[in-house]
């Protein structure tokens, strides 16, 4: 009877090991609801965007995810609050390319550093821009647009959502690979510029397909490109800067999502998988095809390529334009 206590004893024993590695593993994922920071407000394209993943990550991953919209700083506050968040993959940011990669250039201060305290998890979706002129502008075509500006220098007005948006470095890029000079007049948002577009008080501005497409409509503007590699589905009749002969123009906004620095790899491996067939569905892909917006299913490390390069290329144009962080 003494011998059979001893060898229990000793079979539970060796069994110690096994249950403390086991406790010291990664917990499962999920485990608890994740919250997707959208730095935005209600109602606009990322809010949307995120919408559609927090319904696929709900029915996919088993737990209740939820879209909180923090505002601020060009969307840096609510990448603040990510960055400060405990790296578990239950707290992630929905970004565009503006609090990426864009702010550390044009805003100081912004409290944390976008290439390093926050790490890709999914490239979701892009959003090209396109050039769109007043009705009455004397060119038909971007090639024409080109040989108008360098002709006049300085004769023209282009308008933006505000210095050191996207749209704005699309066209300082423009006019420092293409050699014209147009002048810029800041907006309070797109809709504002192209309201300023269809009267002629400016003649240009760089805009996504949703912002212009309403003045299209109503014949007070033209398209004159997208400068994307492909066309859009939903503007098949506007040609590509590419097509026209300028080659390696894409400027966009594009999406992804990002988690706090140190979050465990085999979680982010999971997002990525599930928010890759957030737009195998149809009704999904067309909501967004609807506003100009194509999504994208790709890999990590593409995603983090994109970054690196993207960040190269506006830290020169910024630099060119000679503009200081405010």
């Amino acid at each position: 009877m003494f011998r059979r206590k001893i060898l229990l004893i000793a079979s539970l024993l060796s069994g110690l090991p096994g249950i403390v590695e086991a406790q010291a593993q990664t917990p499962s994922f999920p485990s608890q609801r994740i919250t997707i920071i959208v730095p935005a407000a209600a109602g606009g394209a990322t809010d949307i965007i995120g919408r559609i993943l927090s319904q696929h990550l709900s029915k996919t991953l088993g737990q209740n995810v939820i879209v909180e919209n923090r505002g601020g700083a060009s969307g840096s506050t609510g990448a603040l609050a990510v960055v400060r968040a405990a790296p578990d993959g239950h707290t992630l940011l929905l970004a565009n390319n503006s609090q990426v990669v864009i702010n550390q250039y044009v805003i100081k201060n912004i409290g944390y550093e976008p290439l390093t305290d926050l790490i890709p998890v999914a490239f979701v979706a892009e959003a090209p821009e396109l050039m769109a002129v007043n009705k009455d502008f004397p060119a038909r075509s971007f090639k024409e647009f080109v040989e108008v500006a360098r002709a006049r220098p300085g004769a023209f007005n282009y308008g933006s959502p505000g210095a050191g948006t996207p749209p704005h470095l699309a066209v300082e890029r423009f006019m420092q690979v293409l050699d014209m000079k147009l002048v810029h007049v800041p907006f309070r948002g797109s809709a504002a510029a192209m309201a300023d577009l269809a009267t002629n008080n400016i003649q240009i501005s760089m805009a996504t397909l949703a912002s212009i497409e309403p003045f299209r409509q109503a014949g007070t503007a033209r398209i004159l490109g997208i400068a994307a590699k492909k066309r859009l589905p939903a503007a098949p009749d506007v040609p590509t800067l590419e097509e026209q002969g300028f080659p390696d123009l894409e400027m966009g906004v594009w999406w992804g999502v990002l988690a706090p620095k140190g979050t465990p790899a085999d979680v982010v491996k999971v997002l990525n998988a599930k928010m890759r067939e957030a737009f195998n569905d149809p009704a999904n892909t067309t909501v967004l095809e609807k506003l100009g917006i194509s999504p994208f299913s790709e890999s990590i490390e593409m995603f983090q390529d994109l970054i690196n390069r993207e960040a190269k290329m506006y830290a020169t144009v910024i630099k060119n334009m000679g503009l200081e962080p405010q």
